[in-house]
């Protein structure tokens, strides 16, 4: 399939459904690599997503890349996504073929009376369905289709304060665990282990709210012996601020809105050298 079947195709989708407002949304994302470098064609990356709703049932889109664009064909992907009443459940599938390989590859997931089944296919796999996920309240099991192994989690109240999640993996002979415990009001905690690991794998991160704009994040990691943090400040219109700071390796800001019509920008810069940062600006559009 190339590109100006591609544009036909949604052209068709467009007339044929002209008397239902067919109004497309498009997500942009445009940065450049290494500003300090100097702005250069080649440093620019910009990746769009044009999504359309067909009917209440069907939405349709593509994914655009500007880096794929001197290789020929611009579109990275297609992709669907539907929803249907099927057996007194519901049927969500979200389907996506890569334009590279020609492959289809997603999810399809059916819900009913508390329980949730995710079949995950490729039509690149010998299998086509990769895995197969069961999930019920705290309980998820994942049987893999190619090796026949399982992975299990299970998440549990310990109290009213305190949460265990508990993941084992057949493949790799291993488990971890996740405690999250409510200190007070404003402070939680989080411990992760991982048994088979050096030190357990243990690391903590606290989560403690300094006030009604701003919260602090540490988050210690015991093998590396190595300290980050995070600083999340709200700020006017619905906009998040965060900056995270791993003194070993980079120093990143990103505000964010919860409108998808209002612009959100990172900037990721190596630690001690802001000049080579990277930049990016992204935002939704509705037409």
């Amino acid at each position: 399939m190339n590109f100006s079947k591609i544009v036909l195709a949604l052209a068709l989708l467009a007339g044929a459904n002209a008397a239902k407002d067919f109004r497309p949304t498009a997500s942009v994302s445009v940065g450049h690599r290494n500003i300090g470098s100097g702005l250069s064609a080649d440093g620019i990356q910009g990746e769009v997503q044009l999504e359309s709703e067909v009917s209440d049932e069907l939405k349709v889109g593509l994914n655009y890349d500007h880096e794929q664009a001197s290789g020929g064909n611009p579109i990275k992907s297609v992709f669907a996504r539907l929803s249907q009443k099927m057996a007194g459940g519901d049927v969500d599938a979200d389907l996506e073929m890569n334009m590279g390989d020609n492959q289809l590859a997603g999810d399809v997931t059916y819900n009913r009376n508390g329980n949730q089944v995710v079949a995950h296919v490729n039509s690149g796999n010998s299998n086509v369905v990769e895995r197969v996920e069961l999930s019920r309240d705290g309980f998820k099991g994942t049987y893999h289709t190619g090796s026949q192994n399982v992975d299990l989690q299970a998440q549990v109240d310990l109290d009213s304060d305190t949460n265990m999640l508990v993941k084992m993996s057949q493949a790799d002979n291993a488990a971890s665990v996740e405690i999250n415990h409510n200190l007070d009001a404003d402070t939680d905690v989080q411990v992760n282990l991982n048994p088979g690991a050096d030190n357990m794998g243990a690391n903590v991160e606290v989560t403690r709210r300094l006030d009604a704009d701003n919260t602090v994040k540490p988050r210690f990691d015991m093998n590396s012996k190595k300290l980050t943090c995070a600083w999340v400040r709200k700020l006017d219109a619905g906009r998040t601020a965060t900056v995270n700071v791993d003194p070993d390796n980079s120093f990143d800001l990103e505000v964010e809105s919860n409108n998808k019509a209002d612009w959100s920008g990172k900037i990721s810069a190596p630690w001690g050298n802001p000049g080579d940062a990277d930049i990016k600006v992204s935002r939704q559009f509705s037409f």
